[in-house]
């Protein structure tokens, strides 16, 4: 048998060796620009960023694998000649020079030179001259030797050793005329003299995440397309609320912009609005050469059920979802990934999109910018909100209500606001002021357009409000096999205006049972469960009360309590 290669097997080799050498060091570097973001209230950030480049037979490199969360990170290409068929992510190291900042830093740059070490042997100090031969490094294990049998049962997967220190500092001397080599441990090591001159900058090594990207079709040139939800970009919402008007608000709505991510230059950044649902948020992308393999599992079962494993683990193999042979390579995640579609003041599903173009700001700087402000008709209100004091359940039984302080009988000032504008409104603090006076600051709540909201102002303490509650009626009844009480309450409301003008009242009673009689009330009712027994009932009244009177308010209801 010919054992020789052939020509063409070894000019293979060849190629391969030094393309991966080229690949390491001489493919062209892609520094992709930050052209949009996304940025949710609860810190994540979808940054979709690109950039032109030139490529050697396909391939380029990024300088940085984002850490994005699982399955959102996409890299891919606008170029028509084919689509990102491969990404590599490894580990690079690089060395950077800086000023010694230790004994052992500062023996490794200075190799080659005369020192004088003075040492401690037991508790004497001794000088020890010569030439510097070598200060070894702390050497990194080898994590690809066999594991000792004694510790193969401990699972599949194996911690990572321990790092080896490097504890000696070796120098040629010269005793009785005879030159020697003399280990020493740094440990003891107490002051160091340069004796040929010395050299106070070292050389430190860090290892960088870096990526090498190959375009199908091997064209010259493309556009490639970095996009990711990451962790790190988030933006904080409040309104300012001027009432100085009679019947309209000024309100504002301003949104303040955190970056620990990524530079942004002219960049249109999108503050979103909703209820976004991003599972494996809180994971990190398998591609992320920041984690092993063993840790990336352990992450996947952390605190997940173990029918979700499956599920869980396969989704993992996606994380990066151009690589797929069908992938069209004319979309690209700008207009295929919903978060960034929509234009300035419209909605995508159930999410809603503030848009502000042009925005700069580097990494770790924050920026204030007002989202949207806007005249709305308002009304002062008077609320009475009446929680339920049955102390008992939607299946009849009886509830401890020992912890709990008896329901005070406090009526709200608020302002009852109405969305007349285009946009939603997100929950966010809200300060408001009448004119330059400040009044209180409370939540506005989320508000779609069309809609209407209150936010609270004060105790209202010229409105008086009184409640009492009576027994009428119990009789025995069996429900499915189960004997109840049937309790009938009779419910006498109260409330005095002694204010000097009308006013807008609202009074709202919560309570655990049916409603059978609320003369000029609106009844709405809940069963939240099959076994439940008595619904959640509320009862609203609202009317005008004029200064100086009173308003009275009866309700019947009835409630099944178990015996």
């Amino acid at each position: 048998m010919n054992t020789k290669p052939r020509g063409w097997l070894t000019l293979l080799c060849l190629t391969l060796v030094n393309f991966s050498a080229r690949a390491a060091e001489e493919l062209p570097l892609v520094t992709p620009k930050v052209k949009a973001v996304a940025a949710f209230k609860n810190g994540l950030g979808f940054v979709f960023k690109a950039a032109e480049t030139p490529l050697i037979d396909g391939w380029a490199r990024l300088d940085q694998v984002p850490s994005a969360a699982l399955g959102t990170l996409w890299i891919g290409t606008t170029s028509k000649a084919g689509p990102v068929t491969d990404v590599i992510a490894y580990r690079e190291k690089v060395f950077e020079e800086r000023d010694a900042n230790s004994q052992s830093e500062l023996l490794e740059a200075n190799v080659g030179r005369r020192v004088a070490l003075t040492c401690y042997v037991a508790t004497t100090p001794t000088r020890i001259e010569g030439t510097l031969l070598a200060v070894p490094s702390d050497r990194e294990p080898d994590d690809r030797g066999l594991m000792p049998i004694n510790e193969v049962t401990r699972g599949l997967w194996r911690e990572p050793a321990s790092m080896l220190r490097g504890e000696i500092v070796l120098l040629q001397s010269v005793a009785n005329g005879k030159p020697s080599v003399l280990s020493v441990n740094k440990s003891t090591i107490q002051a160091v003299e340069m004796i040929d001159g010395s050299n106070l900058k070292t050389k430190v090594q860090k290892e960088l995440a870096r990526a090498k990207v190959r375009v199908g079709g091997n064209p010259t040139s493309a556009e490639i397309t970095v996009a990711c939800l990451e962790k790190g970009i988030v933006w904080s919402p409040s309104y300012r609320l001027n009432i100085e008007k009679e019947k309209t608000a000024d309100i504002a709505l301003d949104a303040v912009l955190a970056n620990d991510v990524e530079d942004l230059e002219n960049v249109e950044v999108s503050f979103v609005v909703g209820y976004p649902n991003f599972l494996y948020a809180d994971l990190l992308t398998p591609l992320s050469v920041q984690q092993s393999v063993a840790n990336f599992i352990q992450s996947l079962m952390a605190g997940r059920p173990t029918d979700q494993y499956g599920r869980f683990t396969n989704v993992a193999a996606q994380s990066v979802a151009y690589n797929t042979a069908n992938f069209d390579a004319s979309i690209r995640p700008e207009t295929a990934y919903s978060v960034v579609q929509p234009l300035a003041g419209e909605v995508s599903e159930d999410l809603f999109f503030y848009k502000k173009a042009a925005v700069t700001l580097k990494r770790g700087d924050r920026t204030r910018h007002e989202i949207f402000n806007a005249m709305v008709p308002y009304e002062h209100v008077y609320q009475w909100d009446i929680p339920d004091s049955m102390n008992v359940d939607d299946r009849g039984y009886r509830q401890d209500q020992s912890n709990k302080k008896e329901p005070e009988n406090q009526v709200w000032h608020m302002l009852r606001l109405e969305n007349t504008s285009k946009q939603p409104w997100t929950t966010a603090p809200a300060f408001t002021m009448n004119g330059a006076m400040p009044l209180a600051q409370d939540v506005l709540n989320y508000t779609p357009p069309g809609r209407r909201n209150t936010l609270k102002l004060t105790v209202a303490t010229d409105l008086r409000a009184e409640q009492t509650q009576t027994e009428s009626s119990r009789k025995p009844v069996t429900i499915g096999g189960r004997a109840f009480d049937e309790v009938t309450v009779e419910g006498k409301l109260k409330v005095t205006n002694s204010k000097s003008k009308e006013t807008r009242v609202v009074v709202r009673k919560s309570l655990t049972g049916e409603v059978l009689e609320a003369r000029d009330g609106k009844v709405s009712k809940v069963v939240r469960k099959l076994t439940s027994v008595n619904p959640s009932s509320e009862i609203e009244w609202e009317f005008n009360l004029p200064a100086g009177n009173e308003k009275e308010l009866s309700c019947q209801y009835k409630a099944l309590v178990s015996r």
